[in-house]
């Protein structure tokens, strides 16, 4: 039987999933006693006792042991939830094939399709299919992009959506192959978060066409999440006419600096336009980054521009201003030297951010030439040791910093990890245990253990499961209502959010205690990827702080759109303080991440965050 592809092939596809029950009595679902063993086991991954529960005689309990499944995500589940698509309720079906969609295996792809054939309610129809086009994906099966094409043809929403991902990230030959179907679906669809993915592919295909596409889109006038892409596409094709094109977006927020990245790859760049980006930045890390782009176009200004740079680097207010101006081509022309980036690297009082820029500027130049040395400087039988030089990745070792001793482990692993225990000898070692708080610095510690299994052979693929840690408050939890709003006031604007208390009821409790707690206030948005997110949240400011516990990554029936609003991690079941809103629908975060609300209004404020913009304030809307 060929499976799922063939539910793939018809002509006719129902997708989506609909047939949600009816709400739960005020405040919020949990408010039902009878779904307290459903929390708790889920908040314990017993798989056990949620098999147990999907017999229970009521509906509401059955559901949502069933859903409980997609934050659990235990493959020993898959039986019972293959047994739960024979439930008497439509719904229970349809919840069970939603959270199968992100487990099932081979075995259970061909049951799923067995039942989807025979399935009589056309919801549960439409779950079966969604949810096996999902395992199919996530699997590495889906291959064909014909099948995906004809898929994305019959859907419709957040599927289509999906669709549209799954085709764009097929590799550069297949899309080459299909590429004049890829570009006929430009003129079959028209919801533009659809063609802003599809966008993404431009670049692989290629050709007249290709690029006549990518700058009609890069248009002012053309909706953010399409433009972004367009202007990220167009950069592989990038001729000197474009830089008026660029020099119109390089303004503020992700569009500006897609932009900027944009303007690094043109093949020559005019002085005035780097000049006139500087002019039109409304943000001063736009502008910033800016001067550097002067730089590049030849002598002229280069020595007031660099004085001014080297200025910014050393003494602007805004730490992530100063961040940028560090991180502007220190190599060509020196705007801090190495013994200034060292000294900024091991000064506690300066702000993260700033050390991490003054690591990398370090490290960029530096690192290369300090690993050759020390590979052959230091032998087993010497005693001289790395310890004796003054190094970026020494001086971050040693300064007790967790951020940065996660970006030293994260540039080991990216040249190869430590084979011969030249960087990180046993010594060190025990001290970074002994400095690494075990669940304020996970990500450290997982990437020290990365690095010491390469070094041993050992399997490094499935970090050790995160203990049970953060029980949830039964009583905040009652209190708190379905779809609570909280207003979000930042530099630019404000954004009202509202939870999705139903579906991520942990989530949402602490996201509201560290709103009361007035946690928020006065914390940066320390991340932005254009197109794909705006994240905040970090008690350091760079993003690798956390608290001392951790969250159960908690996964509901609604997935992540533009606007939705997710917890940041380490992996699975690492959650805490961080979060960020999503720029345009994302379908590879589902059952990954933790969606725990969305933006009610807004947008236009969160497209136009930069990195370095503050949360002034961050309260509970009563």
């Amino acid at each position: 039987m060929r499976i799922p592809l063939l539910l793939f092939s018809a002509t006719a596809i129902l997708i989506g999933c609909s047939g949600a029950t009816p709400k739960e009595p005020f405040p919020n679902r949990w408010s039902d006693v009878r779904l307290s063993p459903v929390l708790e086991a889920q908040e314990h991954r017993d798989t056990k006792a949620l098999c147990s529960l999907l017999e229970d005689p009521e509906v509401v309990v059955r559901e949502a042991a069933a859903l409980a499944f997609a934050s659990v995500q235990d493959s020993v589940s898959i039986p019972c939830l293959l047994k739960a698509l024979g439930d008497d309720v439509a719904v229970v079906r349809a919840t069970a094939a939603f959270s199968l969609g992100f487990i099932a295996n081979r075995n259970a792809l061909e049951e799923m399709a067995r039942r989807a054939l025979e399935e009589k309610d056309s919801t549960v129809q439409r779950a079966l299919f969604t949810a096996s086009f999902l395992a199919t994906q996530r699997s590495g099966q889906l291959k064909d992009p014909k099948e995906i094409i004809n898929y994305l043809v019959h859907s419709s929403g957040h599927e289509r959506i999906r669709a549209a991902d799954a085709l764009r990230r097929l590799p550069d030959s297949s899309l080459q192959r299909i590429s004049a179907d890829y570009l006929a679906l430009f003129d079959s669809i028209n919801p533009s978060e659809t063609e802003a993915i599809l966008t993404l592919a431009l670049s692989k295909i290629g050709g007249t066409d290709a690029v006549s596409l990518a700058r009609q889109y890069a248009q002012e006038e053309m909706p953010n999440a399409l433009r972004v892409n367009a202007l990220r596409a167009l950069t592989t094709f990038i001729e000197p006419k474009d830089g008026d094109l660029f020099v119109s977006a390089a303004r503020e927020g992700a569009v500006g600096t897609v932009a900027i990245e944009g303007f690094h790859l043109l093949p020559s760049l005019d002085h005035d336009q780097a000049m006139a980006v500087r002019k039109a930045a409304v943000d001063p890390l736009l502008a910033t980054q800016a001067l550097s782009l002067a730089l590049w176009t030849g002598e002229k200004d280069r020595d007031s521009l660099t004085a001014l740079l080297q200025h910014t680097a050393m003494s602007d207010p805004s730490p992530y201003v100063r961040a940028a101006a560090i991180l502007a081509n220190p190599s060509q022309f020196g705007v801090i030297t190495l013994t200034e980036a060292l000294d900024l690297l091991v000064d506690p009082s300066i702000h993260p951010a700033v050390r991490q820029a003054a690591f990398t500027s370090a490290s960029k130049d530096q690192a290369a030439a300090h690993m050759r040395q020390f590979q052959q400087m230091i032998r087993p039988d010497e005693d001289r040791r790395w310890r004796d030089l003054r190094s970026p990745l020494h001086e971050a070792f040693h300064s007790g910093d967790a951020g940065l001793i996660c970006a030293s482990l994260e540039q080991l692993l990216e040249t190869g990890g430590d084979p011969d225990s030249l960087f990180i000898t046993p010594e060190l070692e025990r001290t970074l245990r002994d400095t690494l708080r075990p669940l304020a610095d996970l990500e450290a510690l997982r990437l020290l253990d990365k690095i010491i299994a390469m070094r041993t052979g050992s399997q490094t693929s499935t970090p050790a499961p995160v203990r049970f840690n953060h029980p949830i408050d039964p009583g905040k939890l009652r209190a708190l209502k379905q779809g609570q709003r909280y207003r979000i006031i930042t530099v630019k604007g404000e954004i009202i959010i509202a939870t999705d208390v139903d579906d991520c009821p942990g989530s949402s409790v602490v996201f509201d205690s560290l709103v009361v707690a007035s946690y928020y206030n006065g914390k940066s948005f320390h991340r932005m990827v254009p197109g794909f997110v705006v994240q905040g949240g970090c008690p350091r400011g760079d993003g690798y702080g956390g608290m001392p516990w951790t969250l159960r990554t908690e996964i509901g029936s609604k997935l992540f759109t533009a606007g939705s609003v997710g917890l940041a991690s380490a992996g699975r079941d690492t959650e805490s303080c961080q979060f960020f809103i999503t720029h345009s629908a994302t379908p590879h975060l589902d059952g990954r991440y933790t969606r725990f609300g969305e933006v009610v209004s807004g947008m236009d404020v969160v497209w136009r965050l930069q990195v370095g913009d503050a949360m002034e304030r961050v309260e509970r809307i009563e």
